[in-house]
């Protein structure tokens, strides 16, 4: 049976000399485990946006049919979920809610944003530390002027994961919750350095929903 469970973690407060962001951190690193996904039941997209800006967005096929997605023959992607009703069939992950990095056992959604950037002829999905740091890459994807001028309406960009990294779920006591990591063993490779990202202040409420599936 599957039960709700919710947690308040307080970060970027000091209580009795003690650093709460710091012990967040590792509290989110002892608390969560993740467990191995099918990687072929997955699509990671970037949708663009007005003003030249995208958003990442994942898809999940929960069951064999309707398609969630369908890639076109120019390597672009149509979303069609939006299409039917995908209750129970297809699982949207479109914020940092849904979504964070796990390196070496480590989960970094306190520390680090998933960011995309386009970079030359690339867009970039990137691990960026919310303080002074290099960001880390993710995944990618080319981005030339063929391509960008077809992306847009149902046309969506799909970002390859780079070499080391998959998807993987966020799990509490050993019970899969509704909270996908892009995660890795190894950085398999680093990004220009960023400048520096102011850290939240105040308490920041982390929500510990399990993953249950509508049927």
């Amino acid at each position: 049976m599957l039960v709700d469970v919710e947690l308040v973690l307080f970060i970027g407060q000091t209580y009795r000399g003690l650093d709460f962001f710091s012990t967040a951190i590792v509290l989110l690193a002892q608390l969560f485990n993740s467990t191995p996904l099918d990687q072929e039941r997955f699509q990671v997209l970037a949708q663009p946006l007005s003003g030249g800006s995208w958003k990442l967005l994942v898809l999940e096929q929960l069951k064999p049919s309707p398609a969630c997605w369908q890639v076109r023959a120019d390597g672009l992607v149509n979303p069609s979920l939006v299409r039917f009703d995908f209750s129970g069939i297809c699982s949207r992950y479109i914020d940092s809610n849904a979504y964070s990095i796990r390196i070496n056992k480590t989960d970094l959604a306190t520390s680090h944003s998933l960011r995309l950037i386009q970079e030359g002829g690339k867009l970039l999905l990137l691990g960026v530390p919310r303080e002074a740091g290099n960001a880390i890459l993710v995944a990618s994807a080319a981005l030339t002027n063929t391509v960008n001028n077809k992306v847009g309406g149902d046309a969506f960009l799909a970002l390859r994961l780079a070499p080391g990294w998959q998807l993987s779920r966020r799990a509490y006591n050993g019970q899969g919750l509704s909270h996908i990591y892009f995660s890795t063993k190894a950085l398999a490779a680093q990004a220009n350095s960023n400048p520096p990202l102011i850290t939240p202040k105040g308490v920041v409420p982390i929500r510990v929903i399990p993953y249950r599936p509508m049927r």
